[in-house]
């Protein structure tokens, strides 16, 4: 870590310290009213399989850092600059052990009179939902947990004090082909929609989506279409990562894309249940994935110091579909099925997980979290059918 995140991250946690976990605000000598807000999270990981030189493989990578550790898992300084009552711009800068960049940046505006708020920047996509524990979804994380380069409008149609009608459209750049991690070890990338980054080829994607609240219910669609980034997604991503991937039926060199999806949520009390459905098509490669969860939230006596705390489960899955290999005399018969899965690349996996987590709510600012990951996949090697890396995470949230 170098001395500019050391420097900027004892700064934000004398700014909290400094504010007794209070909400910070500044004005600006052009009179503009500005927003400071921050977040660090300090984590122990401990994953499951031995550590060690010992224990690597060179088919693959097999360990990164098995061994128990601490680490800052990221540093967010964020600043909101209010230029009207319904217009305002906010930026937000992170810094982990390996980076420091803008992480986010837009301006929205809304406009009441047709109940209807328009985003502008870099953000994730509008279809996305904040987590509650520290893990995402497995299909969140592969599918709208990646920023990208908007505009997009959220219309919010009240039908009464209880329900409304929610529609929206967003015009992006599409996010190119990435890995990222499935929980909190680095050792096994999943292929990802990743944060957007400007690409020789570069393509767009048109987003819709539309939904209803009614009481404590949510139910929302949405589909994403456009092409493949050429040569970026179908040349240097799938073809290179996906062993089978030139010799699958049809063109290797097919652009198409979709990504389409519907999730249900129901809150009453502090009680939450939630299911999510994904599937997607880029060019010969079809996935698909979902996941339920649970979640409660309770108040805790004052003699515990703490507020509250939310106890959540949840069960996710994402799987590339089966192909068919081109007919090759001789050799493959036409119609042949082949599993993208192979041990060597753990991009073509695919995955399960079980998330159980505790988190407790000292107060608005601080939240301490327990979580633990169970993890499957299906690795297409006959020798290891699978991996030995079940997580537990224990982390102190400070926010200002």
């Amino acid at each position: 870590m170098n001395s500019r995140k050391i420097l900027f991250i004892f700064t934000l946690l004398f700014i909290v310290g400094s504010f007794a976990f209070g909400q910070v605000a500044i004005t600006a000598p052009s009179g503009l009213d500005i927003e400071l807000s921050g977040e660090v999270e300090i984590e122990f990981i401990d994953v499951e399989g031995e550590g060690g030189f010992s224990n690597q493989d060179l088919t693959y990578q097999k360990v990164r850092n098995r061994s128990p550790h601490m680490r800052i898992d990221m540093a967010v300084l964020g600043a909101r600059v209010n230029y009207s009552e319904n217009l305002y711009y906010n930026i937000e800068f992170r810094f982990d052990d390996e980076s420091a960049y803008v992480d986010k940046q837009y301006a929205r505006l809304t406009v009441p009179g047709i109940h209807t708020q328009f985003e502008m920047g870099k953000n994730r996509p509008f279809v996305s939902t904040k987590r509650q524990s520290e893990g995402y979804p497995l299909i969140g994380t592969a599918f709208w947990k990646g920023r990208e380069a908007h505009i997009n409008s959220v219309t919010k149609f009240p039908l009464s004090e209880n329900s409304a009608v929610i529609g929206g459209l967003s015009f992006a750049m599409k996010r190119p082909f990435g890995t990222d991690d499935a929980a909190e070890d680095k050792s096994f990338k999943m292929m990802v929609y990743d944060d957007y980054e400007p690409r020789n080829g570069q393509t767009f994607e048109y987003g819709i989506k539309a939904g209803v609240e009614i009481a404590g219910l949510s139910m929302l669609g949405w589909y994403f279409t456009g092409t493949l980034i050429d040569d970026w997604d179908w040349k240097a991503s799938l073809k290179q990562s996906l062993e089978p991937y030139s010799r699958m039926a049809g063109s290797e060199s097919d652009t198409s894309h979709y990504w389409m999806g519907g999730r249900l949520t129901y809150n009453l009390a502090g009680l939450q249940a939630r299911g999510e459905y994904i599937q997607a098509k880029d060019g010969l490669l079809e996935r698909y994935g979902y996941y339920g969860e649970g979640s409660y939230r309770m108040n805790l006596p004052s003699a515990m110091k703490m507020r509250s705390v939310k106890l959540l489960g949840r069960y996710g899955v994402l799987r590339l579909s089966p192909g068919e290999l081109r007919a090759i005399p001789g050799q493959v018969a036409a119609g042949t099925e082949a599993s993208w899965a192979y041990l060597s690349e753990a991009m073509s996996w695919n995955r399960e997980m079980v998330t159980i987590s505790a988190m407790f709510e000292v107060n608005d600012n601080l939240t301490l979290k327990f979580e633990h990951y169970m993890l499957g996949e299906t690795t297409g090697s006959t020798a290891e059918s699978s991996v030995d890396d079940d997580q537990s995470l224990m982390q102190v949230n400070f926010r200002f």
